[in-house]
């Protein structure tokens, strides 16, 4: 068996399947409040059987961890790697399939001089991620319309469908030094202004407050009241510019944001395209309105208060205050900020239920 304290063990067991040798999971033990790690023990009891004879359990201590390792990985020629986590551990791990490098511009913060990522290279061309969704929203899983989530998932690793699914490339301010620019990719969603901020407060008060439910709540009723719409310009496919204020936008890979919101529901997460949705400048009362309203077609026109587009690539310029920017639910920068769209960019394996493009099932 392997704990945390065996934090880089090879480990057999009985079954041998070529297609899994030398899968490597990696492990976020404080997924699911804590859960993953504590019950870590039993949980291996019960899925072992269903691993290939050459496997390797690694558990993540701090932020990044699962980037450095993966990406550590790959270039040693490692191919099968499994994120087993929630979506911010999925997307550390995903992260680590490409050469993400940051860059200090001291010309960012006028945001004209806002230099976005040029191209995103593969760490390892023939690497494929693995899903095991084992956190507490699991949001990527609904985008992607997974089966099983964390012992389930395991159970099932063996009728896992290989598939090609596009990535958002994102430059981003610093949030802590706008000089500095990082380069991360998306795999389902990036939050822009309200939503944002909510996430990042959330994430200070859990640091205080274990419960996920009470450190939302207080955020939600810290940050309302008195938020603030920013004016931005918002560049779309380099060909079109339009102005406003805005109180949140959705850079979004998938339909799906926390909390079960369908707020892209035109998205495909292998057609090309990002969807961009844009809530124009609201109130603190009428915020709440409008995220409820959040249609589920593709029935917004301009002149609604949500503007809807998919293109691209999109860049979005502050011309006020700085907005705070969260990837997969993971605030990592301010405005300015660019995204752009790989397509079939990443391989991945997971128990979809539906095909998410035509090459799904490739061997």
């Amino acid at each position: 068996m392997t704990s945390q304290k065996e934090n880089s063990k090879s480990i057999t067991n009985k079954n041998d399947n070529s297609k899994f040798t030398d899968l490597i999971l990696i492990l976020n033990p404080n997924s699911q409040g804590g859960n993953t790690g504590k019950n870590w023990d039993e949980t291996y009891s019960k899925i072992k059987e269903f691993l290939p004879i050459h496997h390797q359990i690694i558990f993540t201590k701090k932020a990044n961890d699962g980037t450095l390792m993966t990406r550590k990985l790959l270039k040693e020629g490692y191919k099968n790697i499994v994120a087993v986590g929630g979506d911010g551990t999925i997307n550390e791990v995903a992260n680590g399939f490409f050469y993400n490098r940051s860059s200090r511009n001291n010309s960012v913060t006028s945001s004209r001089g806002f230099k976005p990522r040029s191209h995103l290279k593969s760490v390892n061309p023939d690497g494929v991620l693995h899903i095991i969704p084992s956190g507490t929203r699991n949001v990527l899983a609904a985008s992607l319309r997974l089966q099983y989530e964390g012992i389930d998932s395991f159970m099932h690793i063996n009728e896992m469908k290989k598939s090609k699914i596009d990535v958002i490339g994102v430059t981003t301010a610093d949030k802590d030094d706008p000089t500095l620019t990082r380069n991360r990719i998306v795999l389902n969603a990036a939050e822009i202004g309200v939503g944002a901020e909510i996430i990042n407060r959330s994430k200070k008060v859990r640091a205080k407050v274990k419960s996920r439910l009470l450190s939302t709540v207080a955020s939600i009723i810290s940050t309302v009241p008195t938020y603030e719409s920013n004016s931005c310009e918002i560049i779309l496919d380099n060909d079109k510019t339009i102005s406003y204020n805005i109180t949140m936008g959705i850079i979004a890979n998938g339909q799906f944001l926390g909390g079960g919101f369908k707020a892209a529901p035109k998205a495909n997460m292998s057609d090309g395209l990002m969807d961009v949705v844009i809530l124009k400048d609201s109130g603190s009362i009428k915020m709440f309105d409008k995220f409820v309203s959040l249609k589920s077609d593709d029935s917004y026109t301009e002149e609604d208060d949500i503007l809807y587009y998919q293109v691209s690539q999109v860049t979005l310029l502050p011309k006020e205050r700085n907005m705070t920017v969260s990837l997969d639910g993971e605030p990592i920068g301010i405005l300015p900020a660019s995204f752009k769209v790989y397509h079939n960019a990443l391989c991945l394996k997971a128990n979809i239920q539906d095909s998410v493009n035509n090459n799904e099932n490739q061997k």
